[in-house]
């Protein structure tokens, strides 16, 4: 009889968990968990303390979850990856553990971690096996012609639909509960409550909520997602990636779920969908990370990206961090994200095209920024995000791409809505300046608590195609 071990890590969940479900197989197999705690090291890694938060939350849920199926969850905190995992071996080593199940992390530290695991419990007789839960498709089958990895979106789109279309990955059941008279149950000790330091309403805890709020989604919002996607005021995306981040619902159950509202539509026609879109892009940038281990290091494809020479002027940072740029969509943009822990997609890529090309900030410092806010903060995501807005990734677009926040801010918020609701002092501003407003209170003489902007937008892109263009040279 074996003793099975899950690791749980950002897999925090009962239903598709790849590990959970093969650590069960067998009905003779006794099965536990563990979830190691590491606040030093999260804090190393600018996690957010919304996601910590959201984190504790869900975990105390996952553990209940797992108790209806007879397995106990254990818990400890450690300080870091080193001090987890001489934590891991005395757990293996006291309760006889012979076999040990997780679903990989592919950050640098992480593999790391699991690397110097791995060679310590083999030489003790520990049985290891990892799983690619968190992706579609492992990263060793999507090749191009020369066996190599992509490197742009489009042809890694390509080959992956291409893929999809013959095999659409299968989601694993919850697994049956345990005979508890097979084994000697341990004392459960219950994850202690913590201070809920985000917005419940807005993300709800719990893999069921998780689900729930997904169908929410399929049944009221995704019809019209490619038309309302983009606009902050709406509310018509599915809010899902703070559930995606720490695998408390899985991408393959997303995927599945799209397949069966749209079972008579053409499959390729739905892998080309909007909302599918976004589940690639996800899968694209955790692909990146696997096969280009630099990007885990903060460091670009592009070697000439080293040689740009950014201003990074503290007071122009500050003013972006907390919403005084005097840009109306950047400063509602931040105002959300600092008060949420969430932004919207499209306000992402502009107050982050803001930072990097009208300021001249150098596109980690935002990178940080974003991670120790955002609930949702995934290292894969949010970094190739950046280099993305920063044209030194893996953008395939020709020419800079540089968002202009007025244009932006009148296409995606005409009336100003999303605006107001985040910057009440404009409240009074007609919308026809409300992208504008200084030019509003000039012409009025009025005083109103708002920055005027900090910069001149033409001056700052043409300084930042300058920056960019010298660096390109050499």
């Amino acid at each position: 009889m074996n003793k099975n071990l899950i690791w749980f890590r950002n897999d925090l969940r009962i239903y598709d968990n790849t590990a959970l479900y093969n650590a069960c197989l067998s009905n003779t197999d006794k099965v536990i968990g563990l979830f190691i705690f590491t606040p030093e090291q999260w804090n190393k890694h600018y996690v957010s303390i919304k996601k910590i938060s959201f984190l504790y939350q869900n975990l105390m849920f996952l553990q209940k979850e797992l108790l209806e199926l007879n397995i106990i969850l254990h818990h400890h905190e450690c300080t870091d990856f080193l001090n987890s995992a001489e934590y891991l071996f005395y757990f293996c080593k006291k309760n006889k553990v012979n076999r040990l199940f997780y679903n990989y992390q592919y950050e640098t530290n992480e593999q790391n971690r699991d690397n110097l695991i791995t060679q310590k419990l083999s030489k003790q007789g520990v049985f290891i096996k990892g799983f690619h839960d968190s992706l579609l498709i492992e990263p060793s089958k999507i090749k191009n012609k020369n066996n190599k990895s992509y490197k742009k979106f489009y042809f890694f789109k390509k080959k992956i639909i291409d893929s999809l279309s013959k095999n659409i990955p299968i989601c694993f059941p919850v697994p049956k509960k345990r005979n508890i008279h097979n084994y000697n149950i341990f004392p459960v000790h219950f994850i202690k409550n913590s201070n809920i330091k985000f917005n419940p309403h807005l993300f709800p805890i719990g893999e069921k909520k998780a689900i729930n709020k997904f169908k929410y989604f399929c049944s009221h919002k995704l019809e019209d997602y490619f038309l309302k996607r983009n606009f902050p005021s709406l509310n018509n995306t599915s809010m899902l990636s703070p559930y995606l981040s720490l695998g408390v619902i899985s991408a393959r159950y997303c995927l599945q779920m799209i397949l069966k509202k749209y079972q008579k539509t053409e499959l390729t026609i739905i892998l080309n969908s909007s909302w599918v879109n976004e589940i690639i892009w996800r899968e694209f940038y955790y692909h990146l990370l696997i096969n280009f281990p630099i990007l885990g290091k903060s460091q670009s494809l592009l070697k000439w990206e080293k040689k740009i020479h950014w201003e990074n002027n503290i007071n122009y940072f500050n003013a972006w961090k907390n919403g005084q740029t005097g840009f109306p969509i950047i400063d509602a943009a931040m105002k959300q994200l600092n008060k949420t822990g969430w932004m919207h997609n499209r306000l992402r890529m502009i107050t982050s095209s803001f930072l990097v090309k009208n300021l001249l900030i150098d596109w980690r410092e935002g990178e940080k920024y974003f991670m120790y806010n955002l609930i949702d903060g995934d290292y894969a995501l949010n970094n190739g995000g950046w280099q993305w807005s920063a044209s030194i990734g893996s953008d395939s677009t020709p020419y800079i791409r540089i968002f202009n926040p007025l244009r932006q801010s009148k296409i995606f918020d005409k009336s100003g809505v999303f605006i107001k609701k985040y910057l009440p002092e404009l409240k009074i501003i007609p919308n026809n300046y409300i992208h504008n407003p200084y030019e509003w209170i000039i012409k009025n003489d009025c005083k109103i608590d708002y920055p005027k902007p900090i910069i001149n937008y033409k001056n700052s892109k043409e300084k930042f195609l300058s920056a960019y263009q010298l660096a390109r040279l050499f």
